[in-house]
């Protein structure tokens, strides 16, 4: 039950902002969201993040959809990102979400657009992917985690918030971290990935956190102006975007963020 209600008039990230229990309720939250996206526009253009955070959600999705309260037959999926030069493809993110979201909910490859991480001119491909997106009608709604390093997708710190599709150097926070996708050690040296100008003009964002370990850039986020080093702090400049928190994730917020007018706290 809400404590706090949500102020609709105010536009700070903290009125966008709903903190949760735990993990199981930041998932449910969250797959409501797209859940609520498909029963208004059941084509719609989403993008879904490869993540150990997001596991849950897709795992109420298939429940849903099993249920019949759901229905994806007709929705389009765009890839938020993947790693490049990897020596085995087995773990990297095309893999993580047909486990996770595609083979459970039985989409249908026709409804899939990923990138081409073997083309021979990557900046080629990546403007392939601008333009379906564009010619798609634009992306619908995007589940987003958040990195160590506050990046969304694979923006890395210092990654322009007007970029589209683009390959990027990783961060050595990213190489380390993304360690744990893999069955064994792994070089990981680039990315590709949507820019932060696609998720900039999508019609909903959901960035949902979970973990006291991502509390301290949870912080940043709503403490640090809107800037490329932190990426995540793009969420600042979107009005269509909501973050979804569970109490570890947001224990470091202080008290007029965690507290004041606007915050949504079940």
């Amino acid at each position: 039950m809400d404590k706090i209600k949500r102020n609709q008039t105010n536009g700070t990230l903290a009125s966008r902002t709903v903190i949760v229990r735990d993990y199981e309720e930041m998932s449910r939250r969250s797959a409501q969201v797209l859940a609520q996206v498909v029963a208004q526009k059941p084509d719609a253009l989403l993008c879904l993040a490869a993540g150990q955070t997001a596991i849950r959600t897709y795992e109420l999705l298939a429940e849903w959809q099993q249920a019949g309260k759901v229905d994806f037959g007709a929705a389009r999926f765009f890839a938020l990102d993947e790693w490049l030069d990897l020596d085995d493809e087995r773990d990297n993110c095309a893999a993580f979400m047909d486990r996770h979201f595609y083979h459970p909910l039985r989409i249908r490859e026709q409804q899939q657009t990923r990138f081409d991480v073997h083309a021979p001119d990557l900046q080629a491909e990546c403007r392939r992917i601008d333009r379906a997106i564009f010619e798609g009608g634009g992306i619908d709604c995007v589940l987003l985690g958040l990195g160590m390093n506050g990046h969304l997708g694979l923006n890395e710190p210092g990654c322009g918030f007007d970029d589209y599709a683009k390959v990027v150097v990783l961060d050595p926070v990213t190489a380390q971290v993304g360690q744990k996708y893999f069955s064994r050690q792994t070089r990981l040296t680039r990315g590709i990935t949507l820019g932060i100008g696609h998720i900039r003009e999508a019609r909903r964002v959901v960035l949902q956190v979970s973990g006291s370990h991502k509390a301290q850039i949870v912080r940043r986020i709503y403490e640090t102006p809107a800037t490329d080093a932190v990426p995540a702090t793009v969420m600042q400049l979107l009005p269509q975007g909501i973050v979804v928190l569970d109490e570890d994730a947001a224990s470091q917020l202080d008290t007029v963020t965690r507290g004041g007018e606007g915050v949504t706290v079940c």
